[in-house]
């Protein structure tokens, strides 16, 4: 059901995957298809992902002091976004990353705050955090664009992700940045959970702890 191609595997330089996936060379923005044939979704980000998010959000809510989110919402109420929005401690950091202008839900006095910007370009999410005195990063959704190139980008951000930090993918059954990435991630460093791999009816979440 999921694209794979003709996948490469390349020497890795990238902290906590065991190999580079690659389908293509060029810019990290490309295109790859994933194959939808026989997919019967209902909803975008369906009400079993956002059961499975908030039961690995809990896992660290307590220490969590920072959420960075590649990919804010489309429809509020049935997104990763709203879990992380309704559940974060009230001390807790939340930056959403997107090209699109989200500063709607911008509101400092909740500390929530967002970012316009391809996510290729990490800076601006660097300076806000070293404006805001915050080092690391506890919980990385990854849900943007979806080629593997991208998402080995998307993955780099976990250069700074904290000791027990979580780093969660959407669309990991139909899309192969997601799937190729997620495949790669060193079980020795982290421990992987795959939810609703086996079914037609939603686009997948996975996620990796570091041990």
């Amino acid at each position: 059901m999921t694209y794979r191609g003709n996948l490469s595997k390349k020497e890795s330089n990238i902290e906590g995957l065991k190999w580079i996936p690659s389908i293509q060379e060029g810019d990290f923005r490309d295109s790859l298809p994933g194959t939808h044939k026989d997919k019967f979704i209902k909803s975008e980000f369906s009400e079993d992902d956002r059961k499975a998010l908030l039961e690995n959000f809990l896992k660290i809510k307590d220490e969590c002091k920072c959420i960075v989110e590649i990919g804010i919402y489309r429809n509020l109420e049935e997104s990763s976004s709203v879990v992380f929005l309704k559940n974060k401690n009230l001390d807790t950091f939340y930056i959403g990353i997107d090209k699109a202008d989200k500063s709607d839900l911008n509101n400092p006095a909740e500390k929530i705050y967002t970012v316009k910007t391809d996510s290729f370009n990490k800076n601006p999410l660097f300076e806000l955090m070293e404006a805001l005195d915050l080092e690391e990063i506890d919980f990385l959704f990854i849900d943007g664009w979806h080629s593997i190139n991208m998402v080995v980008n998307d993955w780099s951000y976990t250069e700074r992700l904290s000791k027990n930090g979580i780093v969660g993918f959407h669309d990991t059954n139909y899309h192969p940045g997601p799937f190729h990435v997620f495949d790669a991630i060193d079980e020795n460093l982290y421990e992987k959970k795959k939810y609703f791999e086996d079914r037609n009816d939603d686009w997948g979440i996975s996620f990796a702890q570091r041990l």
